[in-house]
């Protein structure tokens, strides 16, 4: 009799942790998106805000900018992608450029939503990506903020 409670005891474990375990696996596959939130100016109309969209949008999705992401991040070798033209079509594909809105100090603000869709297991190199996308919209907005060379001189000032 004690065998049986034994084995029904075991039995019930195993089945308990498979059920924990494919819970878990279910899970990493769900779909993800990971953005940077960049504020827009408080003063900006909705036109003058979708426009910004629009145009950030054609900026970011060349060929260039995009490469240079899939470079800098490693994407072809992390999501094991054939070449470097596969991991841009795959950034492009998955790229989420849109205006959204959440609370700063208590205040609503629109912000602009720069990131990437994936899935949950891919979530750090989803960040990763969001926040390499984000300083090439920081370069495409403030572009006199870029570092100058060693021996020059900036016309900004130093505090």
């Amino acid at each position: 009799m004690q065998r049986w409670i034994v084995l029904g005891a075991l039995v019930l474990t195993l089945l308990g942790s498979g059920s924990v375990f494919g819970y878990w696996k279910h899970r990493q596959n769900t779909p993800d998106r990971q953005w940077v939130e960049l504020p827009f100016n408080p003063e900006s109309t909705q036109a003058q805000r979708d426009k910004s969209v629009e145009e950030l949008r054609k900026a970011l999705l060349t060929e260039t900018v995009l490469t240079g992401i899939a470079r800098d991040c490693g994407i072809e070798a992390i999501w094991e992608l054939g070449s470097e033209q596969a991991a841009v079509e795959e950034l492009r594909r998955r790229v989420v450029i849109e205006e959204g809105e959440t609370t700063y100090k208590g205040i609503p603000t629109s912000t602009l939503n720069v990131g990437f869709r994936g899935i949950v297991a891919e979530r750090p190199e989803l960040i990763e990506l969001a926040e390499r996308m984000s300083k090439d919209v920081q370069r495409l907005v403030n572009p006199e903020s870029q570092q100058t060379p060693a021996g020059t001189t900036s016309s900004m000032p130093k505090f």
